[in-house]
């Protein structure tokens, strides 16, 4: 799906627990996770590769598509990420309007918090924490996943202001159509109205311009 692009060479660092015995991230837990591990993250550094990859599509979209590329500190006041935990905020306007917009802060977490369209974000990782153990792998699989469906024309948002929800689908094959409806009670009343204003009819952006 992102022709042209190629995942940076990422080394994933080793980690061992308090005995010394190697930690299987990504598989730690066959059943309940110990009680001990929720929220707690022993390695936050693990995480470092989103960042690899994550600045790494920005450059590469810089590079193959028509994209006005800028610094925005106001991106990580709308994720409500404190200023102490920011390290970079972007945002990645296409010149065609019915393109989907897209958006990313860096933490000082290791991860990266997404913006896409007008009210789509999630964080990658989603959690962090010992207990949620989550797959580094899958992770950089999944961003690369979802920003392909933005820029292919394969993000549909629809917003449903009778029931008070909206909804995000990624149709694309690495994630399976993934959709997710939330709530609109954390938006506010501006941020509302834009979307209002800029989500297409029919929910379906458009494909990003290539240069």
């Amino acid at each position: 799906m992102l022709q042209g692009y190629q995942r940076p060479k990422i080394t994933h660092s080793a980690y061992t627990d308090d005995s010394g015995a190697p930690i299987g991230y990504g598989q730690r837990w066959d059943d309940q996770p110990p009680a001990e591990t929720y929220s707690v993250t022993a390695h936050p550094q693990r995480f470092s590769p989103v960042q690899v990859v994550a600045e790494a599509l920005v450059e590469w979209i810089c590079e193959f598509y028509k994209v006005r590329c800028f610094e925005d500190p106001g991106l990580a006041a709308q994720l409500r990420v404190p200023s102490d935990e920011l390290v970079r905020s972007v945002r990645l306007f296409p010149e065609d309007s019915r393109c989907a917009p897209m958006g990313l802060v860096f933490t000082r977490f290791s991860g990266v918090q997404l913006r896409f369209g007008a009210l789509f974000q999630a964080a990658m990782p989603h959690c962090g924490c010992d207990a949620c153990d989550e797959s580094v792998p899958d992770l950089l699989d999944e961003l690369e996943a979802q920003v392909g469906a933005v820029l292919s024309g394969s993000f549909v948002e629809v917003l449903d202001l009778g029931n008070g929800r909206m909804t995000h689908q990624f149709n694309v094959e690495e994630l399976g159509s993934c959709q997710q409806a939330t709530g609109l009670d954390e938006i506010s009343p501006a941020q509302l109205a834009w979307a209002r204003a800029v989500i297409p009819v029919d929910g379906a952006w458009a494909p990003w311009p290539a240069r």
